[in-house]
């Protein structure tokens, strides 16, 4: 059994805090002991604290050295055997927290975005000084650390997010609503590198041929206003169902004929696009940071260039077309989540990536 700590600074709701739960959640029933460290206003606070993990409020400034006691006592405290953190500002207070703790815990700098990392002294200090391993959530990520700011191949490991395969059944989930026409959807977090724009502005080109087609977007986040504001300066309110944020995504998913995917930055493997894979959807989603990794173009779904509205309306239509097209991606994609990217294969590679640091660290000592 390992003593494992997750720190997260951000405030907001997403991929990467929903995978910090899961992963959490995982690892428990697996035997582990995990808690989570955040700070106490955060969403990720809350929803741990119902998810029943143990989670601990938290300062992450890392401009201010009097964030570093509050995580130093928690460390010394608790006396865990792994801290894996999530964003810079936690990563760096930890990190330096847990270096002058008595234990001095295994430090794993999850790193889950594909922005390019500075090659600043102090970037190579935190990724290779302070840390003892870096997590990435695409192969692509983890390329780009490599090749551009040559960080040791040995120290740096790829664990996708994993997909609960029962709760993204197919065959067991039921709609959330029938659908009327050609239904199209995005489920994600509204940020602006998203792309919810550019699916917007692809409708009226689909229209044109798709008389029937209707759209879907659901979530929430900092960019609704002005999504509305497209979305009405374009007359198409009657076209565009907003549905907010829900939870029920498996049920959103199933509404669907094709699930849309047009972020053009900061991507690792978005893990709509493999809850849609679970579901048999076909997805269009553009070329951007590790989506290539299971978007095979013209086998589990369709490639489009980044901020290509033109183009990803005629991917639409052409899927429309060819409803086979729509069956077949559909079940590959089911395939290849269920060989590569089940939530059992996560933490099968996290458990393996741990013991093997463990190992590593009791030989040095």
């Amino acid at each position: 059994m390992l003593k494992i700590l997750h720190t997260e600074a951000s405030d907001g709701w997403g991929g990467q805090e929903i995978r910090i739960i899961q992963e959490s959640l995982g690892m428990i029933r697996r035997g582990h002991r995990v808690a989570i460290a955040a700070p106490g206003k955060s969403m990720i606070f809350r929803k741990t604290a119902e998810a029943g993990i143990n989670v601990f409020p938290a300062s992450f400034n890392k401009k201010n050295p009097f964030s570093v006691p509050g995580m130093f006592s928690l460390i010394n405290r608790e006396d865990f055997d792994i801290i894996n953190t999530h964003s810079s500002s936690d990563s760096w207070v930890t990190a330096i927290a847990a270096r002058f703790s008595k234990n001095r815990p295994l430090i794993i700098r999850t790193r889950h975005v594909s922005v390019p990392i500075s090659r600043s002294f102090l970037s190579r200090m935190l990724y290779e000084g302070l840390t003892d391993a870096v997590m990435t959530t695409g192969e692509e990520i983890r390329e780009m650390m490599i090749r551009d700011n040559r960080f040791d191949a040995s120290r740096v490991f790829t664990v996708p997010t994993g997909i609960d395969l029962v709760r993204f059944d197919p065959s067991r989930v039921k709609p959330a609503f029938q659908k009327k026409g050609f239904s199209i959807g995005m489920v994600g977090v509204l940020r602006s590198w998203k792309g919810h724009r550019y699916f917007i502005e692809a409708i009226p080109e689909v229209i044109k041929k798709i008389p029937e087609a209707l759209f879907y977007i659901a979530g929430a986040g900092p960019q609704q206003r002005n999504i509305k504001s497209l979305i009405s300066g374009l007359s198409l309110h009657e076209r565009v169902t907003m549905l907010g944020h829900r939870e029920d995504v498996p049920e959103i998913m199933a509404s669907l004929d094709v699930v849309v995917h047009p972020s053009y930055a900061h991507e690792g493997i978005p893990q709509s696009i493999l809850q849609a894979l679970a579901m048999k959807k076909a997805v269009v989603a553009s070329d951007a940071g590790a989506v290539r990794e299971v978007i095979i173009d013209n086998k589990t779904g369709l490639l489009i260039q980044p901020k290509n509205s033109l183009q990803l309306a005629e991917r639409l239509v052409y899927l429309h077309n060819n409803p086979q097209l729509i069956a077949g991606f559909g079940d590959e994609g089911r395939r290849l989540v269920g060989e590569n990217h089940s939530i059992g294969k996560m933490l099968d590679r996290i458990e393996s990536i741990y013991s093997g640091l463990i190992q590593k660290k009791q030989g040095r000592q």
